[in-house]
């Protein structure tokens, strides 16, 4: 196989400095798989690396961009990310990838391979072998620490134990053509309203809204009057993860009501991706 590596960084690219990790440079995920799959062709360009808590839409998008320019005559992708905002990227890239038709798998780790060399190693192994088989996701360690690969459109940010898990009620989304997204100067504004009691609302400084509304909704008694105000000037509203199987409670329906887009079928992290791309 002819492999793309796409190496964004994160803690499978960092090292351990008296106990801080920091991050340096994807040296150790391109020697180990030029050195253990040497039946195979990897093809490094050179991307920019950044650390999860600097990840942006921007970054997101620039990766994306680069990776579908590059990814003519190859036969599968493999991509490093850092761990706790890969479920977003992952999500972002299940929709932009899918139009490629080229199996891509997304990986890290939770510890520096100077570390834990065996856990980098062992997802870098899994990575290859789920694309030599054509199939697509992330692959992590499940919480029996085996290496598992997960549906990329139904994968959520992992807990404080840094296991990751999957929507239940998922829908694979539409193939589509992302090249607006990808070309665009300006990505929107994206204000995203926790469900967390009490939470402030900005007056202004964006341009989409999603609200976390998990059965019923975010305050939405005090979101109802800016719902309507918000589309009323044509800032569009959503609401995820909306639940199949469960009964709809009046302050869900007052948020629709008031003309909040309902995103069933997807995780926050899905939403996200699009609220985003749309």
């Amino acid at each position: 196989m002819r492999i793309l590596g796409a190496m964004l960084g994160g803690t499978i690219s960092s090292y351990n400095s008296s106990g801080t990790v920091m991050l340096g440079e994807p040296s150790f995920a391109c020697r180990f798989l030029l050195e253990n799959h040497p039946s195979h062709e990897f093809v490094f360009p050179e991307f920019e690396t950044y650390s999860s808590e600097d990840a942006t839409p921007y970054l997101y998008r620039d990766a994306l961009k680069k990776i579908v320019k590059e990814a003519d005559g190859f036969d599968g992708i493999l991509i490093t990310h850092g761990t706790d905002t890969c479920a977003f990227f992952a999500q972002l890239a299940a929709r932009v990838l899918a139009s490629l038709d080229i199996p891509f798998v997304i990986t890290g780790a939770m510890r520096s391979p100077d570390v834990d060399p065996d856990e980098a190693s062992g997802n870098l192994d899994f990575a290859v072998k789920c694309l030599e088989e054509g199939r697509s996701g992330v692959v992590f360690k499940n919480a029996r620490g085996i290496e598992q690969l997960y549906k990329a459109h139904l994968i959520m940010s992992p807990d404080i134990n840094g296991i990751y898990t999957e929507y239940s009620e998922g829908a694979a989304p539409e193939k589509r053509d992302c090249t607006e997204f990808l070309e665009k100067e300006e990505l929107p504004k994206i204000l995203v309203i926790p469900a967390v009691p009490g939470a402030l609302v900005p007056e202004s400084g964006f341009d989409r809204v999603l609200i976390c509304c998990n059965h019923s909704g975010t305050a939405s008694a005090g979101l109802v009057p800016l719902v309507e105000d918000w589309t009323a000037k044509g800032i569009s509203c959503f609401m995820a993860p909306i639940p199949e199987g469960a009964g709809i409670y009046e302050s869900r329906k007052r948020l629709r009501d008031a003309g909040a887009i309902e995103l069933p079928g997807m995780p926050v992290e899905g939403a996200w991706s699009e609220v985003l791309i749309r």
